[in-house]
């Protein structure tokens, strides 16, 4: 992962046509917690104390202070100026510039923040880990045939597993729903890596979306979901 704007380098540009992706580290210093905490706004400050677990309480801080000065860099404002509203689903969006869509999603110790200037994005990463649910949440999820490519490689089993939630759930944050679909309302394929909607049922607009997976630390695993065809992916960090 490249490093975030060394000294004296200029902010990176976003250009129609490119997708970006950060990747940042959640584990922090007891002074570092101090320097994102401060990037917050007064209700995000407030949220805080809310966390029970120090793991969750650093993901949030990190996640909503990088996104600050996320936006700070690409809209040219400063980060306490960033002004965030929520649309009817609940979904985030800038307040400065509508028109600037991002998405963002956390697991284990790393949080993921997208970005682009051409519609609405969806992204989700998940670290690679064992469960103990995992056949029932394989059963509840997933369609027969999702579940016959998930079961067709045991050593791959849990891998593919957190492939196609990520992929749902990518897809769904794009459209500003959660996962709460009926697994057959919800059909993906995984071809020669490639990602297919198959199906969409109700009251959802399938519309014309494309899917990028990625693995980015390798024992992570995660899907971007964007409407333009064509778009160059361009994977971000901080040190």
């Amino acid at each position: 992962m490249q490093a975030f704007r060394k000294t004296g380098e200029e902010f990176p540009v976003l250009s129609h046509g490119e997708l970006h992706i950060w990747h940042i580290s959640t584990r922090i210093t007891s002074s570092e917690f101090i320097h994102h905490k401060n990037t917050l706004s007064k209700n995000e400050s407030a949220n805080v104390s809310f966390f029970e677990f120090d793991k969750a309480r650093d993901a949030y801080v990190v996640g909503q202070s990088s996104l600050r000065k996320l936006l700070s860099g690409y809209l040219g404002i400063p980060a306490e100026l960033v002004k965030l509203g929520r649309s009817r689903k609940g979904k985030p969006y800038s307040m400065d510039d509508p028109q600037l869509y991002f998405n963002m999603s956390n697991s284990g110790s790393l949080v993921t923040i997208a970005f682009s200037f051409d519609g609405e994005i969806g992204v989700d990463i998940e670290q690679i880990r064992p469960l103990s649910d995992l056949d029932d949440l394989i059963t509840k999820n997933f369609t027969s045939s999702e579940i016959k490519f998930i079961h067709s490689k045991p050593e791959e089993r849990i891998r593919r597993f957190f492939r196609f939630w990520t992929i749902k759930e990518s897809y769904l944050k794009a459209l500003g729903e959660g996962m709460r679909l009926p697994p057959d309302h919800l059909e993906f394929s995984i071809e020669n890596d490639r990602i297919h909607l198959l199906s969409v049922k109700g009251i959802f607009d399938q519309g014309d979306w494309n899917f990028e997976e990625f693995s980015i630390p390798p024992d992570y695993v995660g899907t971007i979901s964007y409407s333009r065809d064509n778009t160059v992916i361009k994977h971000m960090g901080f040190k």
